[in-house]
């Protein structure tokens, strides 16, 4: 039985800290897979926050209405608060989220980032590059379990790919691909062999085009695509983002 988790809440925890870490869930999907992740390093002494992007924890025709350029203003905006009020600023995101974390570390002086499943090239090169700029005019949305035919993947957010979003995914990717290279902040690249959805291919684009001498990666076997929920290489890897956050 698939099981879409999805959560409409924003969320805040431990604002007395100084230091900041503001997280960023994937596309289609909701704060949901990236709540525990808050809670743990708030925690830990960090004050955390967790948004649902534009188009995210609403329903598809919202996110088919979105465009790439709300999700850039959206992060933009919330970090420039955060620069007003922090001593150090993190970001850390998953699939889509890492995308636009490597974005705002191309433009912000952070104390470091921290990128799990990032999907700057999609697996499915084909139908994503040559048949999404076209079908999505014809078809609003594809049903995830057509996508994803695997009985134990757990879904999360949307039970629909919104492809006019997805559109707008592939086209972000083209803007921030050439800005990798503008990255000279600490970062912490998280990628599992299990992952059904981020190819390795995503890590290597990311260490051949950042310039920052300050990298490190960390591969697990287990855990899924959204790898900041339960699975079972979330102790490793919540305890190694926080030995990262601690050492930045």
């Amino acid at each position: 039985m698939n099981n879409f988790r999805f959560d409409t809440n924003n969320y805040e925890f431990n604002t007395a800290s100084p230091n900041a870490v503001y997280l960023l869930h994937g596309f289609s999907s909701t704060t949901y897979e990236v709540k525990q992740l808050a809670e743990f390093l708030s925690e830990n002494g960090y004050h955390t926050i967790a948004k649902n992007l534009p188009g995210h924890g609403t329903d598809i025709d919202e996110c088919n209405r979105v465009k790439f350029q709300d999700w850039f203003n959206f992060v933009k905006r919330d970090i420039a608060k955060l620069s007003s009020q922090s001593k150090k600023i993190f970001i850390i995101g998953n699939s889509m989220g890492a995308v636009l974390s490597l974005y705002v570390a191309s433009l912000f002086p952070l104390n470091g980032f921290v990128v799990g499943g990032a999907v700057l090239k999609f697996k499915k090169y084909f139908s994503t590059y040559y048949l999404v700029p076209i079908i999505h005019r014809l078809i609003g949305a594809q049903t995830k379990n057509k996508v994803l035919t695997n009985n134990n993947m757990r879904f999360y957010g949307y039970d629909q790919y919104p492809l006019t979003a997805l559109n707008e995914y592939r086209k972000m990717n083209k803007i921030i691909l050439p800005l990798l290279k503008n990255i000279s902040i600490p970062g912490l690249i998280i990628h599992s062999h299990a992952d059904k959805t981020s190819i390795k291919e995503n890590v290597d684009i990311m260490l051949e085009n950042i310039k920052s001498k300050g990298i490190d990666t960390m591969f697990v076997n287990k855990a899924h695509h959204n790898m900041f929920d339960e699975n079972p290489d979330q102790n490793l890897i919540f305890q190694k983002v926080l030995n990262f956050l601690n050492s930045n």
